[in-house]
């Protein structure tokens, strides 16, 4: 696609989102629940109470003094005021700010608040993601927003098939995922061709042997100093959700890396039809030795990122640096080890099959 043509199409994917976004901000037809709008210009804001604890953590109490206008429902028209008792932290509180639209529910004809109004935001990030997926990709944007909807869908019916067996089929469950997830993106965006069979190959033979080496060496050890209920909001197994989580972790970064390699000894095999077996592996290995260590050093930052929270909150109680990493850090670590696992031995398992079935179908097709 022209360079001109993808920026009109992603400039006119960008202003439909931005209209859609301003309708579903001011629409209240999209949820059961009634919603309001805040009416103040000023909300009187006051302070109840400071707190600290004994290790000098900090924090307020405060009271909101709001006034809202029912927007729908059977109390639409009418305005209420309510308070809103928050704390600056907002860890398990809201502020609310002038003229925002809030969701609401009515206990015995009295108005209680329940959350901003956040449907809006949703539709402004898919807007973002499609227009910038277009202004890059061009025409495989479509393929690619086609894929992650369809397997957003399938991901639902794992999961009501996880709450439906409780978590007692795990690895049938989420083993049946892996595959399914990864038949569906590589045909949807790379086609039914021998690419897309080898990447296949690649990726399923990382992420089970990888897992499958870890859960080894896990029930070895007898899971000595996994702490499984640090797993959050467990509700059923937390060890079923552990291993469920690590499965899809590994997956997510092991296509990754399959993708890449396979696609570059691919385009390297339609250049040079010459190419030996014994040059497209060693290509193959510098290639994966190239990309292996910023995908380890991603994997990392995203945990990092995710466990930056709860740290400080274990070190800011006075907790020791080893009962923080038991309890807030060492089963992220661990699901980074067999992600890191896994792309180590993508690499191989990616430059082998390059070399065996894409050497064998370029022999082929001179042959013919």
């Amino acid at each position: 696609m022209h360079i001109k043509t993808k920026t009109w199409i992603s400039l006119i994917i960008f202003f439909i989102g931005l209209g859609l976004t301003v309708w579903i901000y001011f629409s209240t037809s999209f949820t059961d629940k009634p919603i309001g709008v805040i009416t103040d210009s000023h909300i009187k804001d006051e302070l109840v109470n400071k707190t600290e604890d004994n290790y000098q953590n900090k924090d307020e109490v405060r009271t909101q003094t709001l006034h809202i206008k029912v927007l729908s429902g059977k109390n639409k028209g009418k305005i209420y005021s309510l308070s809103n008792t928050y704390s600056p932290s907002q860890a398990m509180s809201q502020k609310y700010y002038p003229h925002e639209r809030v969701v609401l529910s009515f206990i015995n004809k009295k108005a209680k608040l329940m959350s901003p109004k956040r449907d809006w935001v949703v539709i402004f990030a898919i807007t973002l993601v499609l227009s910038l997926l277009v202004a890059i990709t061009g025409k495989h944007a479509s393929l690619l927003a086609f894929s992650m909807i369809i397997n957003s869908i399938i991901f639902y019916f794992v999961i009501k098939f996880d709450i439906a067996e409780n978590g007692t089929k795990i690895f049938l469950i989420y083993g049946s995922a892996v595959v399914i997830f990864t038949l569906v993106s590589l045909l949807i965006v790379q086609g039914l061709n021998t690419k897309m069979w080898v990447t296949l190959v690649a990726t399923l033979l990382g992420v089970f042997v990888s897992f499958g080496i870890c859960y080894a060496i896990m029930r070895v050890t007898g899971e000595s100093g996994i702490k499984y209920e640090a797993v959050d909001y467990a509700t059923q197994d937390p060890r079923a959700l552990f291993l469920a989580q690590t499965l899809l972790g590994v997956l997510g970064a092991v296509m990754d890396e399959a993708t890449d390699i396979v696609s570059s000894l691919y385009a390297l095999c339609q250049h040079k039809k010459d190419l030996t077996f014994k040059v497209l592996f060693v290509s193959g290995r510098t290639l994966g030795q190239e990309i292996m260590g910023p995908l380890i050093n991603v994997l990392v930052l995203i945990f990092m990122a995710e466990a930056l929270p709860m740290t400080i909150l274990y070190l800011r109680d006075n907790n020791t640096l080893v009962y923080t990493f038991e309890f807030a850090l060492s089963l992220g670590v661990i699901q980074s080890l067999i992600s890191a696992v896994g792309i180590v031995l993508t690499v191989i398992f990616a430059t082998l099959a390059s070399g065996v079935f894409l050497h064998k179908h370029v022999t082929s097709k001179e042959a013919n």
